[in-house]
Formats: structure tokens, sequence, C-alpha cells
């Protein structure tokens, strides 16, 4: 299924991007088609091209359908070697074609004009003498119209004109005389040839025997001159274009053939109008003319042309710009002709997928920006839709196959609105500090709002909320707040807004008498150890409140310091629980009402950096017996950078300290650059004077 699927997409693209030259060119190839079956169709060789013909499009069936890609290869092979191969097996054929083709343009005239000296005088001379002898006589001269199928059913000829040969054929018992004599420019080409006759009542006094509606016939379907000599009254006629002129002089006989082998006027110039005007011609009266069988015929070449220029156009458009099938995303998404009053629910996405066929050629120009998805709601009733999308490419030669999702399932649904309460919330880390009271209740203006959206969201609303944080208040509040649109479970409803779109809340706030916010300050005792120092202190809580009587309060003011920590023997991080220095009259409390008689101070010790300068030997480890190693220089120079009490112990115990360099590593009867390797306590940084030492192996 899958198979056949893409071949039909591939016919479909093909169809849905050809361009006017593409048609051009699938009409040449169907005409050609066209005109080679018709070459070959009554020749020894139509049966050969059927089954080549038939053959190749089973291949390629197969090829297409089924996934052969070693057979499909050969095939393909097969198939161009049977391209070269016609010709050749058609040669005959072919060569008549392009005689047809000569003619139909003018080249025929030509060689007439060329052979009329010779040849007039001996079909004069003939036609006379039959004449005179009453004997019985049918001469078609060939014009631009081929008669190959008139010459098929006589024998085959090529003598030369001459009033001999021309009387001897119509010599009374001799086997082709009942026929007719075809002639070409200055050859007999057939004689005994068969006529097709002439339907029409001939206007004449005396009936006109088989010769004469013969001759009509043959001139009601080509363009050539028949000469018609009665046996009975040796009358000589002259039939051409359907009509019958009798009985005809020598001397008019004389004329109509000097015209007619070399007219007075000039060569016509080829003209592609009229060449079409006589293919036209031509096939009307083809159809007119010919019995259903013929008929049939000629349309099962037509389709059979058409197939067959199908099956090679896309197979070579293949091969020289191969289709392609990709994935486009990001492909942005219009909505339209949404009714009044009306939205969707949920909204439709922003962008959506499509999976396309384009030409190798034009897939390196495609961008998500070169299409286009359109779901239009023109017509649609509230209510559930299944809607579905529509891609448009401004890129030509694109046909899309898909598109993710295939289709949106969406509600329409009206538009109401519905008036709610809004209600206020303070966060509880963010409530009021315990040196101020709120006087009433947060108040927001307006009190009330519209929510407007859909209907299914808008009955799912169940509170409007707004928040305000009394944190750092320090007085009455006044801000405009945004507002929340949330449903019962506290979830924000989306896709509807609320008019208006904030509120302004006023927050009646005052200090309290008795209370006062005051900020904690840690006090340290002490110095820290040597090449120690306090590089942070932090205290936990850093505000507080406190209660007591406002004279009291007036003299605390608003610092209130932490007893004395001691930091003289820390090192690393001091954590410690130190009570406050109040008044007893003086009670602290927290931010949520909480008494709070001590603190968390942290302290943090750090040791100081600093630099140390020593000088150490390099040493050689793991050496090797036999060899002597020479350093030069033997010692360098170190400059350690780190905490002071690690470089207090280095420059008291320099050995902890090591320069070394491993004798393994290194080549015989050499000198090299060698940068020693440093062994140091953790957070000691060295750097090396110099920075490499050469290295003597003997």
């Amino acid at each position: 299924m899958n198979a056949f699927q893409s071949l039909y997409d591939q016919v479909a693209f093909f169809f849905s991007t050809l361009t006017w030259f593409g048609l051009v060119d699938l009409l040449l190839v169907a005409t050609t088609f066209y005109l080679l079956l018709t070459l070959v169709r009554r020749s020894s060789a139509a049966y050969l091209l059927r089954e080549v013909l038939v053959l190749s499009l089973v291949l390629f069936v197969v090829v297409t359908l089924l996934p052969l890609p070693v057979f499909g290869w050969l095939v393909r092979a097969v198939l161009v070697a049977t391209l070269v191969a016609i010709p050749i097996i058609f040669q005959v054929q072919l060569r008549h074609f392009i005689e047809r083709a000569g003619r139909a343009i003018g080249i025929s005239q030509v060689a007439r004009q060329s052979v009329a000296d010779s040849v007039l005088p001996e079909l004069v001379h003939a036609i006379e003498h039959m004449s005179a002898s009453k004997t019985g006589a049918l001469i078609v001269l060939e014009g631009t119209d081929s008669l190959e199928q008139v010459i098929e059913s006589g024998v085959s000829s090529g003598g030369r004109v001459t009033s001999e040969l021309l009387e001897s054929i119509f010599h009374p018992g001799t086997p082709l005389h009942d026929g007719a004599v075809i002639i070409r420019t200055d050859r007999i080409v057939a004689a005994g040839c068969v006529l097709p006759l002439s339907q029409q009542i001939l206007d004449s006094k005396k009936r006109l025997g088989t010769r004469h509606r013969a001759g009509v016939g043959l001139s009601e379907t080509c363009d050539a001159l028949v000469i018609v000599v009665s046996e009975e009254t040796g009358y000589i006629a002259l039939a051409q274009t359907g009509l019958l002129q009798r009985p005809v002089s020598s001397a008019r006989l004389r004329d109509r053939l000097q015209d007619y082998y070399a007219p007075s006027s000039s060569i016509r110039t080829f003209s592609l109008w009229e060449l079409a005007s006589q293919a036209g011609r031509q096939f009307r009266y083809a159809a007119l003319h010919s019995n259903p069988h013929q008929f049939m015929s000629s349309l099962g070449l037509l389709v059979m042309s058409l197939l067959l220029a199908l099956v090679v156009w896309s197979f070579v458009i293949e091969q020289i710009n191969p289709l392609q099938r990709v994935r486009v995303e990001n492909i942005s998404l219009r909505v339209e002709n949404i009714p009044p009053e009306t939205a969707l629910i949920p909204s439709p996405p922003a962008s959506i997928a499509a999976i396309i066929q384009t030409s190798e050629d034009a897939l390196p120009t495609l961008s998500p920006r070169t299409f286009q998805a359109v779901v239009s709601l023109e017509q649609a009733t509230p209510g559930l839709l299944r809607l579905p999308l529509q891609v448009t490419s401004s890129a030509e030669q694109v046909r899309v196959l898909s598109t993710d999702p295939p289709t949106l399932d969406l509600e329409l649904a009206p538009i109401i609105s519905r008036t709610l309460p809004v209600m206020i919330e303070v966060p509880s880390d963010q409530s009021l500090s315990a040196a101020y009271e709120l006087v009433s209740s947060p108040l927001a203006l307006p009190e009330q709002v519209q929510v407007i959206g859909p209907a299914p969201l808008v009955n799912t609303v169940s509170t409007i909320m707004s928040t305000i944080s009394l944190a750092t208040a320090s007085g009455p509040l006044r801000e405009f707040r945004p507002l929340q649109i949330l449903d019962e479970q506290g979830r924000e409803v989306i896709g509807v807004i609320a008019q208006p779109s904030q509120v302004q809340i006023n927050v009646p706030i005052r200090h309290r008498l008795n209370a006062r916010d005051a900020n904690v300050r840690a006090i340290t005792t002490g110095t820290p150890p040597p090449g120690f120092w306090l590089s942070g202190l932090s205290v936990t809580p850093s505000s507080i409140t406190l209660q007591g009587r406002p004279d009291h309060l007036s003299e605390i003011g608003n610092i209130v310091d932490t007893l004395p920590v001691d930091i003289s023997q820390a090192e690393g991080m001091l954590t410690i629980h130190t009570p406050l220095d109040l008044p007893a009259e003086i009670k602290a409390v927290d931010s949520e009402g909480r008494s709070v008689e001590a603190v968390i101070v942290v302290a943090d010790v750090e040791a100081r950096d600093g630099d140390l300068a020593i000088t150490r030997q390099v040493e050689l480890v793991r050496t090797t017996p036999g060899l002597t190693i020479t350093i030069n220089p033997p010692e360098v120079d170190l400059l350690l950078s780190g905490p002071l009490p690690v470089l207090a112990e280095i420059e008291a115990n320099p050995s902890l300290i090591q320069v070394s360099i491993d004798s393994t590593d290194l080549g015989r009867a050499q000198s090299t650059d060698v940068t020693p390797t440093i062994i140091a306590p953790a957070g000691i940084e060295a750097q090396l004077a110099p920075s490499s030492v050469v290295v003597t192996v003997e």
C-alpha cells in the first residue's frame, strides 16, 4: 500500500506542479510516441515494438512498487539500452517517416520539378496511346500526402516512368491491368493497387465504372492527381480533391500535368500553420470516414502514447531531479473567519508541521516562512469542531502530503461575562511587622470586576484574587495590583480576561506606640590567632521588633547589640547562640510575634595568604645504575603562595617542599631541558626560578 501511495503521490506531484514548459515537453514526447506507433502499426516490427513497450511498462511498475534496488538498477540499464536500440530496429520505418516529412514541407514538389522534362512526355504519350486504343488505365500521381497504405495493397516496383512500361502494365490480360499505378516523381513505386471507392453520386449522362469511382475516392482523401482512361469510350478523366473532370483533351491533359509537376508560381515556403491545418483536415476526414474499428484503434494508439509519455517523462524527471519527501516544522498557523462574539478553546497552536514533496533543486529554497497554514471557521456554529488544516506554499514545485496534526479538535464557544468580587490576600512570609498594625481590612477599588471569555472557561472561574506585600510597610499603602483569575482548585484560568485588569488596593496601617523595629548588630571580642583574620560576620535574625514603654524604646534607638562573642581561638566557621543585650523591661519579638531571647551569630575566620621564598635542591628519583646524571643548576628557587600558617610551617620545616626529577624518563648520552616536579602541602602554589634545568646523562 505504501508503494501504491508513493506512486500516486509522485504522479499527483507531477501534475500539480506541471508548468507550461513541462506541458509542452510532455506533449512533444506523446506526439513522438504516437508517430512511432503509427509508423510501425502495420509493419512487421509492430509486434516486436508492442512487446517491448508492454514489457517496459511492466518492469517500470514492478521496480516502482517493490523495494528491489539491484533489479531496479538493472531495469534502468536495460531501458536505456532499449532506447538506443529502437532507432536501429525500426530504421526502415524511421526512414519512411523522414520521407513523409520531406514531402510535407515541399521537398517532393522540388523533386517533381526536377524530373518534369523527362516524365511528362512519357506519361502523355502513354495516356494518348491508351486512350486511342481504348485501354483502361488508372494512374495516380502522388502529391505531398503519403500513399503508403495504398502502395502496400499492390505490387512494389521501382521502374522509371516510360510509356512502354505503362502500356505494358495496363495491357489487357496482364495480371496488374485492373489495379492502379502509383507514380512518385519519376518512379513507378507500385502497380495493381486497390483504391477506396467514392460514395458520392457522380454527375454523368452515362454510368461510370469502378475506375472512375476509385479515382474520385482516392482524391477525396489526399492531394494526389488521378488520371483515368475509360475502357469503353477511351475518354481521359482527371480526379483531384474529390472532383472528376471528363472528358479531357490531350492539350488540357498536358497543361494539368505541367501545372502539377512544374507550377508557374514559385514554390511555397514551409509553413507550420499550413502543415497543422493539413494534418487537421486529414484527421477530421479520417474521423468522419473511418469505421468504428479504425477509430478505436487510433484512439488506443493515442491513449498508449500518452501513457508511455507519462511513464518516460516521469522516469527521466525522477533521474535528473529526484523527488524529496521532508518534514517542515514551525509553520505558522492562522485562523480565519471566526464568527463574532465567539472564541476557540483551547487556543489553536501557533505553528504546525507538514510533510511535503518537492524536487531536489527546490529543496534548498524552502523554509518555514515559505508555508502558511490556515484554518477557516466560515459558516461554523458554536460547539465541538474538527477543523481541517490547509497548508499553502509560495514556492513552486511543492505539494503538501499531510499535516501534523492532520486536524484540530476545538470548541467554538460564545463569549460571555460574569461579575465577581475581588479578594485580597497577604502572603504569610510578607506580613506586617509587629511594630505596625492594621486599622481595618484591605480594600480593593473597584470591589467587583467583570470576567470575559468563552462560556465554558468563564463558568469555571471561582475567585478573583489580588495579593499585596506588607513586609516593608511603615504607613498606609495604596498600590495598583494585577488580578489573578482562579478556579475552585486555586488554579489560574487561561483564556479569559478581567476588566479592569488591575485594581487599587488601600491598606490602612499605623505605627504602634509601644513597639519599634530595630536591627541586630553582632559584637565580637578578642583577635583571631596569628595568620588568621575575621572575613565575615552575620546574625540571624537581622532585625527584630522591640516592645516596651515609649520612653524606654527611645533610649535604645534602632540598633540592638548582642553579647560579645569571643573569636580569639576561632579558626574556620564559628556558629554560636548569643543573647541580646537588652534591658529587662524591653521585650524582643520576630516578624511573626514570637519572643526572641538569643540570635545566631556566624563568624568566618580564615587564614591570611602570603608569600615565601626558599631554595631547594633538585633530587633524582629511581636512578639507573651505571649512569652518571648531572643537573645544572643543582638548586632552584621557589616562590610559595598560600595561607600564612602553612607557610610558617614550611619555613620551620623546608623538607615539606620537594623538588625532584624521575631519571627513568631520561635518554642516554644527551642533554635535556627538564621541568622538575614539585610536591607541596595542600593550598600552596609554587613557582620555579629557573622554570627548567639541564639534565645530562652519561
